[in-house]
């Protein structure tokens, strides 16, 4: 008994500090509280991204991967009700009328602590080994979980009084751990099976689109209307003489654009009336484009390479082809001085240096820039064509894209 008597003496004298734990605990909670309830405000909203993240950027990757979403609710909405938790758990802790439930709150903290502590770990490492993007604000929540995590467990061991059965107390204290595992567990499970991309389209207005028709010194007009391509002047896949034109806004270093890319040239045969496909560098680069206040790290080369890739179409054509496709090879973007060198086997030295040159280039360039910042859409990719509205933004898959195109473009006789 007097064992039990002076711990829970050294229990009462430490209430200063007690609560100022207790207070840290309610602090790093409400700020990773602020933090994921603007991240799901703006997951739901539709302009989709948080201030000062672009198209393209970690956070666009992160906040619409097929991990930013579990049954229709964006996943800070389940680490704002985590952090709420903590917040109403505190006040069990540090004012509840009895012991008893003083300890029960105590043991709800550490079981959200574990929770929170794995869930950090989790999300983490999706970011930096599975989608290889970093979603700063993400990342800023996070550091705030795991701090509330840190304090959590700080603040239990320097309150909890150590009294009369201590197996038993340490056996109430693993099943609160226990409960925080296996609840990060049953949310892990379900990503795995059951998680949702965030990813979504939009459209533009293509009232004023036009289309001169086959045949020499064809010009469409897209973005309703507001920007012309000459078709026989810009790097084209398929034939100029396609039914059916299709215009890309894309950017070499867009994850987004990467993947639209790809939907696009794979289905470029499987139809009985198969479309070209034009492609118009739209670089996320401040290097050669003046709405971008500042370039990303992944972005940093998107100007060098949307200039060779027009360079290799303006020195021979019929290799571009070959070189897009060769710049598209690897999960991530080509490096420039790579892309210039294998540029320089495919056409020639000589040929490409007085491409790159040629002020056509630049022009064609700020062109894509202008169009794409007059548009307001704040996105890429861009899929557009004479016949239909624009879509503005990555599809989840293939056939989410082609489920529009297909209908707006009459696209028929697709193969198996």
């Amino acid at each position: 008994m007097s064992g039990d008597s002076e711990n829970l003496s050294a229990y009462h004298s430490d209430q200063p500090r007690a609560r100022g734990l207790l207070l840290a605990v309610r602090l790093f909670a409400l700020l990773a509280a602020a933090l994921a309830a603007y991240l799901t405000a703006v997951s739901f909203s539709q302009r989709g991204l948080p201030v000062g993240c672009g198209s393209g950027s970690g956070c666009d990757e992160v906040l619409r991967s097929r991990w930013s979403y579990l049954f229709g609710i964006p996943m800070g909405g389940y680490a704002l009700a985590a952090y709420l938790g903590v917040l109403g758990a505190t006040v069990l802790a540090g004012s509840g009328q009895s012991e008893a439930s003083r300890t029960t709150g105590r043991k709800l903290l550490i079981t959200l602590a574990a929770c929170i502590g794995l869930a950090v770990i989790w999300f983490v490492s999706l970011q930096l080994f599975v989608l290889k993007a970093i979603c700063q604000w993400c990342m800023a929540d996070h550091l705030a979980g795991l701090a509330t995590a840190v304090t959590i467990i700080i603040y239990v061991r320097r309150t909890a009084p150590q009294v009369a059965e201590p197996t038993h107390q340490s056996a109430g204290w693993g099943r609160a751990v226990v409960s925080g595992v296996a609840l990060a567990g049953v949310l892990f499970a379900l990503q795995l099976f059951f998680g949702e991309s965030g990813a979504q389209f939009a459209r533009l207005p293509g009232d004023r689109n036009a289309d001169t028709g086959p045949g020499p010194g064809r010009v469409l007009a897209v973005l309703n209307g507001e920007l012309p391509v000459a078709v026989d002047d810009v790097p084209l896949l398929g034939s100029a003489e396609a039914e059916v034109p299709i215009v890309l806004l894309y950017d070499y270093c867009c994850p987004h654009c990467r993947a639209t890319h790809g939907y696009l040239v794979e289905r470029m045969s499987s139809y009985t009336v198969p479309y070209c496909l034009l492609l118009l560098p739209m670089p996320l680069d401040a290097d050669c484009n003046e709405s971008v206040e500042e370039t990303e790290p992944r972005f940093e080369e998107s100007c060098n390479l949307a200039r060779i890739a027009l360079a290799v179409w303006r020195a021979d054509r019929s290799k571009f082809a070959e070189f897009d496709a060769w710049l598209y090879e690897p999960e991530m973007p080509r490096a420039a001085d790579e892309a210039r060198g294998h540029a320089a086997e495919l056409v020639g030295e000589d040929k490409l240096q007085s491409a790159l040159a040629d002020p056509w280039i630049d022009e064609r360039i700020s062109q894509d820039v202008q169009a794409y910042v007059d548009s307001g859409a704040k996105q890429i990719p861009m899929v557009l064509s004479p016949q239909m509205d624009g879509i503005v933004g990555r599809a989840e898959s293939a056939d989410e894209l082609f489920d529009v195109l297909e209908k707006e473009l009459n696209l028929t006789g697709a193969q198996d």
